[in-house]
């Protein structure tokens, strides 16, 4: 009997044993994650923040959501989920502000939480003092001021249009700049940046950027007409496509074109795509000879026409003319197919369709990014070209970013030429990735061995993934391709904690048995314990020892206590009896 109490005895220590090693490897593994960026868990005063809110002039857009929009920020500080910033309409008078809205119109947004606020505040005034809530007529100076949070920063600089420009003065904590030359650029994007005393780039993506619209002005007219023509395949010649150009043009005026040459008049009513965006009234072939778009004959009327005839349009919106253009155009006599147009019953002979031979390739300026600033941008260049013999176009390309990848808003070039988002981008969350489209209104348009490039930046998140991460770019033509495969690419770009000290596959385990030599021989020792017990017949007695320990009747009792007061009390009762026996 001794001897199976001494065996049982033992059999307790080891599983003691086993439990103090428990405790000390989740001890460890606790310091472990905290040591590295996980314990926030040991912080238990509450975190105060900064919180925001911003004004958005209704004629700018009507929705919040996209901080470049606004013109006025308001900051404030709190508890996290507490912080409260205020923008009241009051506060705002039409005399300060470069904008006809009125003020009870404004929009107020709020933000809670700004992440970076080393850019405390940015400034967009015209050389009057108006603050510029969005929109700009291209021959109104602006006057930039950015205010940063420290006096020693250096290096100050803003980036008009993701061109790093100088400022013109730094005064302590602020810097400024002023610009009047936009070189017929429809927007204004702005950054403002400086350099801390390690060289790292700070500022504030939110309360440091701004989108500023140049607005063009009904004064500057109607300045171009272009007509393409070509021989069609029953010998006559036709309009292809017509572009006319025009400053103030309004998207919701009631419009009309009337065209005149040769003493003829062609009133056109519908089937005409008005961008006041772009300032330009965009006509494909099938509306300029669709009878129903005009008030009587269509462009069929040139049919009769042969030579160089000059053709003038005159642009009306609510019946207000906004001026008129002029071009020469030349119709080719008709070219004799051999073709009796009175023989139906002659069988038509489909020419192939044209294939296009576009090829695109993907390149990153940076191999390997990290998840930090300022070490987590990169510059993504797309090159697509035209590898066959004729002029072909393309609709759309689009690029699927990796998982935490996200494009960075207005950083779209287009040849090196700034190309503005609202025109030319969208933007689709699918999951914790991002796909991009560029995509035109009327086609992008390759001649035979041309290529156009895009760039645009991207920033990493934390949830990217370590390692290599694929990133693949996709062309859409018009044309069928005569090699698809030639319209897909991809390059890989690396995600490490440390570019300088690459080590993709030694990344910490993230729990105390995520190998499986740690669960094979965890495995094995509670294995072990088990057979032990069971072959030794001692988890009878075991049990027996363990239902009877002071510490098990301890919880028994306390047990009752809570949840069966009566069976608690007979049993206080029959422990006092045993006592006084």
């Amino acid at each position: 009997m001794d001897k199976q109490k001494k065996k049982s005895k033992n059999i307790i220590k080891a599983l003691f044993a086993f439990l103090a090693i428990l405790i000390l490897v989740l001890v460890g593994a606790t310091v472990y994650f905290y040591l590295t960026g996980e314990g926030d868990f040991f912080n238990t005063e509450e975190e105060t923040v900064t919180c925001a809110c911003y004004y958005i002039d209704p004629e700018v857009t009507t929705t919040c959501g996209d901080t470049k929009r606004g013109f006025k920020f308001n900051t404030s500080e709190g508890l996290l989920g507490e912080c409260s910033a205020s923008c009241p309409t009051t506060e705002l008078s039409t005399d300060m502000l470069y904008s006809n809205s009125d003020q009870d119109d404004y929009l107020t947004c709020s933000l809670t939480f700004v992440e970076n606020t080393q850019c405390s505040n940015m400034e967009v005034k015209t050389e009057d003092g108006l603050i510029v809530t969005g929109k700009i007529s291209p021959d109104v100076p602006i006057v930039i001021t950015a205010t940063f949070d420290s006096a020693d920063y250096s290096n100050h600089k803003f980036l008009i249009n993701n061109v790093p420009t100088e400022p013109d003065s730094v005064n302590e904590t602020t810097a400024s700049i002023s610009i009047s030359d936009y070189e017929d650029a429809s927007t204004l994007l702005i950054v403002a940046q400086a350099e801390n005393n390690t060289g790292d780039t700070v500022g504030s993506e939110i309360l440091c950027k701004r989108l500023i619209e140049i607005t063009t002005t009904a004064e500057a007219g109607v300045s171009n007409l272009a007509m393409d023509t070509y021989t069609a395949s029953d010998g006559l010649t036709k309009i292809k496509s017509t572009v006319i150009k025009a400053g103030g043009l309004d998207q919701e005026a009631e419009s009309r074109l009337e065209f005149s040459f040769e003493g003829q008049t062609l009133t056109m009513n519908n089937g005409f795509e008005v961008n006041s965006t772009s300032g330009e009234i965009n006509i494909d072939e099938l509306d300029l000879y669709d009878s129903n778009n005009f008030s009587g004959s269509s462009f069929d009327v040139l049919n009769n026409y042969t030579g160089e005839i000059e053709v003038t349009v005159e642009v009306f919106q609510n019946d207000t003319s906004l001026g008129t253009a002029t071009t020469t155009i030349t119709i080719e006599e008709p070219v004799d197919t051999g073709k009796d147009p009175d023989a139906d019953d002659e069988p038509i002979v489909e020419e192939p369709a044209t294939e296009s031979a576009f090829s695109v390739t993907k390149t990153s300026s940076m191999s390997c990014v990290e998840r930090v600033s300022p070490d987590n941008r990169t510059e993504f260049t797309l090159t697509i070209t035209n590898g066959g013999e004729n002029t072909n176009t393309i609709e759309s390309v689009k690029d699927k970013l990796p998982l935490g990848f996200s494009y960075i808003a207005e950083s779209s070039t287009l040849d090196g030429n700034a190309i503005a988002d609202s025109i030319f981008v969208t933007t689709t969350q699918v999951g914790d990735s991002q796909e991009v489209v560029w995509e035109p209104e009327n086609s992008w348009s390759i001649p035979a061995s041309g290529s156009i490039t895009i760039a645009f930046e991207a920033s990493i998140g934390e949830n990217a993934l370590s390692g290599e991460n694929l990133n693949e770019v996709i062309v859409t033509p018009t044309e069928l391709p005569a090699d698809p495969s030639t319209l897909r690419a991809s390059s890989t770009i690396v995600v490490a904690q440390d570019c300088d000290n690459i080590d993709v596959d030694n990344t910490p385990q993230t729990g105390i048995f995520d190998t499986t030599l740690g669960r094979i021989v965890a495995g094995l020792f509670i294995t072990l314990i088990g057979v032990i017990i069971y072959k030794s017949n001692q988890g009878t007695q075991l049990a027996n020892m363990i239902i009877h320990s002071g510490p098990y009747r301890d919880a028994e009792m306390a047990s009752y206590k809570v949840f069966k007061p009566k069976k608690y009390f007979e049993e206080k009762i029959l422990e006092r009896r045993e006592r006084e026996r």
